[in-house]
């Protein structure tokens, strides 16, 4: 071997030697600690103070500098093992405290405090050995201590969410009041100290937050809040008198603001509202009963208003109490009652918003529980009905042009039947005084009769119409017209009737006359009458019966012969033996020696008897 190879090694087992003594210092110092430490737990146990020697022993067991007297130290923690349970749940409650501290968990704390006093329980528990080793080992734990300050900083935080949600007005989360109902009571004094604090807490929130929501005009959310409110109290029982008070307070006032301004509606609604909220938490509140009687006197009032005719103002209170109970079967009523006293409300609104103009109703009439007629834009007709069963139907008819002025509307009563009603418009006229429309109301549809220009206009009995110089056919003259199918038709010219006496007939051959006569006989479509001093033959299609006094209208056109013999005079005599002004006996010698005699025929329009 070369000097400078052993040179080599000489300094490195060298160098390796220093580095060996840090080594050896270190595992010395090890060693001592362990056999300190196992002295320690030794002296401790045998003075009995176990808390603190399960401490020693556990710092000699984890000390793996040497092995010495393991069995000893193993079965010493075997003998404390107790002591050692209790001092692993202590540190486990105490670490799980600290990290619900630091993470601001507050369900974490609390399942820290419900195994904390399962603990205590159970090592505090009457003829339990360990009972002052727990305590002792409390201490030095520190746990009250901790704990306190726990709840304390959770304390303040839960005050700190209350004020905030009353600074922002938002109120979603609120679980700061269960938390704190949670947080023990001894901690803060007395029970009663505790409970008092947070009814002044709870009530100054409460109060300002319902407050606050009704000035905002959030009466149903406040309302739900205070239920709510009043379940979370009862769910942790605890009693929160304040809600229903301030919440009687708060509505007493709005419930009264909006009677003395008449505001019905919002009574109406502000009163459904309460009446929800207090029948199921506060049914025996006196603000119910004054709420029920003022819509009580809000339904007479209305009953009141329709019986005076004003149906609106009926309507519109039973609009605001429907609002609090059901009152759709009294607007109902009322509309109905409303329509059948202003049948025009059957009719549509116009377009333009105007009224409708020359309007004409009436009841119980034409089929209909209610009907009218009116015109609207462009002289349009239109007609509404309401029937039994409430059912209503509008027609309209566009023939009266738009520009005529019309000056009376009337429903005729001749020409109008069951449940066909006829319609009457009189309108100027530049070619005669007026101008004459009839309108019939059909099933469904409005159909015009006629439309006459003339300077007069009547309805006659048996349904025809005389027209007085009408524009077109019979101008000048009086016109008749009748109906034909739907329409009315020019019928004919209506003759003058001229009264006379039947002895003048034949002075007015071809005219309209009317005279009155007594039947001698009546054959064969033949009649003879007699007037005071002459004979008439009648003909037409009638039969009279002897010695009856007529009267006749028609025009003589022609005469007849007649035969004259002593029978026929007897006959006549015997018809008229009852007259006693001579003119008979004038008569009948005026018939004497005569063999036939030229009498007046007349044609006969009319005969009555």
């Amino acid at each position: 071997m070369t000097l400078k190879k052993w040179l080599t090694l000489h300094h490195l087992l060298i160098f390796l030697c220093i580095m060996t003594i840090p080594l050896l210092v270190y595992k010395g110092i090890g060693i001592s600690q362990k056999l300190n430490a196992l002295q320690t737990a030794e002296r401790l146990f045998h003075e009995k103070l176990f808390v603190e020697a399960v401490d020693w022993y556990q710092k000699a067991q984890s000390n793996r500098m040497i092995r010495y007297k393991e069995e000893l130290i193993s079965s010493r923690l075997e003998e404390l093992a107790p002591i050692t349970a209790m001092k692993r749940d202590l540190e486990n409650i105490t670490d799980q405290a600290s990290r619900a501290n630091r993470k601001q968990d507050f369900d974490l704390l609390m399942d820290a405090y419900a195994k904390l006093q399962q603990v205590r329980s159970h090592y505090l528990a009457p003829e339990e050995p360990y009972s002052d080793y727990y305590r002792q080992m409390s201490n030095n734990f520190n746990i009250s201590q901790a704990f306190t300050g726990y709840f304390k900083n959770f304390r303040t935080l839960f005050l700190e969410q209350m004020e905030q949600n009353l600074t922002s007005s938002s109120y979603n989360d609120e679980s700061f009041k269960k938390n704190l109902l949670r947080i023990p009571a001894h901690l803060f004094g007395t029970e009663q100290e505790w409970l008092n604090e947070l009814n002044a807490t709870f009530q100054k929130y409460d109060d300002t937050k319902l407050t606050r929501m009704v000035a905002q005009g959030l009466i149903e959310p406040m309302l739900d809040n205070a239920a709510s409110m009043l379940a979370e109290y009862k769910s942790v029982k605890f009693d929160g008198p304040w809600v229903i008070s301030n919440v009687d307070n708060l509505m007493e006032a709005l419930l009264n603001s909006d009677w003395d301004k008449s505001d019905y509606t919002a009574f109406a609604i502000h009163s459904r509202q309460y009446t929800s909220f207090a029948s199921s938490v506060h049914s025996e509140s006196r603000l119910l009963t004054y709420a029920k009687g003022k819509m009580d006197e809000l339904m007479r009032n209305a009953k009141k208003s329709v019986a005076n005719g004003n149906y609106q103002e009926a309507i519109d209170l039973y609009t605001a109490i429907g609002h609090y109970q059901d009152t759709k079967l009294e607007i109902s009523a009322t509309e109905l009652a409303w329509t059948i006293a202003e049948p025009v409300r059957l009719l549509p609104a116009l377009t333009d918003g105007s009224s409708y103009n020359h309007v004409v109703d009436g009841r119980d009439k034409f089929g209909s529980r209610a009907y009218v007629v009116a015109t609207g834009q462009n002289n349009q007709l239109y007609f509404g009905r309401m029937n039994a069963e409430e059912s209503v139907q509008v027609l309209t008819n566009h023939d009266l042009p738009s520009q005529d002025q019309i000056r009376t509307l009337s429903i005729d009563p001749i020409l109008s039947t069951g449940h066909n009603p006829v319609i009457i418009i009189e309108t100027a006229s530049e070619a005669r005084k007026a101008r004459y429309d009839a309108f019939e109301v059909r099933e469904d549809k409005i159909a015009q009769l006629y439309s006459i220009e003339a300077d007069s206009l009547t309805i006659q009995p048996d349904n025809t119409i005389y027209a007085v110089n009408p524009v077109g056919d019979g101008e000048g003259q009086t016109a008749i017209f009748v109906r034909a199918d739907d329409r009315y038709q020019f019928a004919g010219i209506k003759q003058e009737i001229l009264d006379i006496s039947a002895d003048k007939i034949s002075q007015y051959p071809d005219t309209l006359v009317r005279f009155t006569g007594t039947v001698i006989y009546s054959v064969s479509g033949e009649t003879l009458v007699t007037g005071s001093n002459s004979l008439v033959l009648l003909r037409g299609d009638f039969s009279l019966p002897t010695g009856a006094n007529v009267t006749v209208t028609g025009r003589s056109e022609q005469n007849a012969a007649l035969n004259i013999d002593q029978q026929f005079i007897e006959l006549i005599a015997e018809v008229l033996k009852e007259q006693s002004d001579g003119s008979t006996n004038e008569l009948l010698s005026r018939l004497s020696g005569i063999i036939q005699i030229i009498i007046p025929v007349v044609e006969v329009d009319t005969i009555q008897q």
